[in-house]
């Protein structure tokens, strides 16, 4: 005689995708973080508090692929896309904007008040005086 258990239901990949949109979807302000420089023998060498700019940038993000950043250097539309990766990271690559590059952001934190994402940036051969490692951290609170 054989006996099987019925296994728990497990969220689908594409089900947590389309979980985690909805919970991007809307407006969110930057109201915290850190940006951390360390040089070449990796000892922190520089630390800001974020947000840099008062007002604070705030991301509306009206779809799945348009969202609005309003900064001190105006309002933009940008492009940006959200993914899982298999081993379950959850990643936002966000257009470049008029004056920075295009930046993929890990979200590390999201529920329905906050949100967080972190980008560390890795310099092979910085050499003496330069960034090997730049670690910002994104504090967003739903407006």
């Amino acid at each position: 005689m054989l006996f099987s258990c019925k296994k728990a239901k497990e969220v689908s990949q594409p089900d947590k995708l389309t979980l985690l949109k909805q919970q991007v979807a809307g407006e969110w302000e930057l109201t915290g973080g850190v940006y951390i420089m360390y040089d070449e023998t990796e000892k922190i060498s520089y630390t800001e508090k974020l947000p840099f700019e008062t007002p604070a940038p705030w991301y509306d993000f009206k779809n799945p692929e348009t969202l609005y950043l309003s900064d001190r250097h105006g309002r933009q539309a940008l492009a940006y896309k959200i993914s899982i990766s298999d081993d379950m990271v959850q990643r936002m690559d966000i257009a470049a904007t008029d004056f920075d590059i295009a930046k993929t952001f890990e979200i590390t934190k999201i529920n329905e008040t906050s949100m967080s994402w972190v980008i560390d940036q890795r310099y092979d051969h910085p050499g003496p005086g330069f960034a090997s490692r730049v670690y910002t951290e994104y504090n967003l609170t739903k407006r």
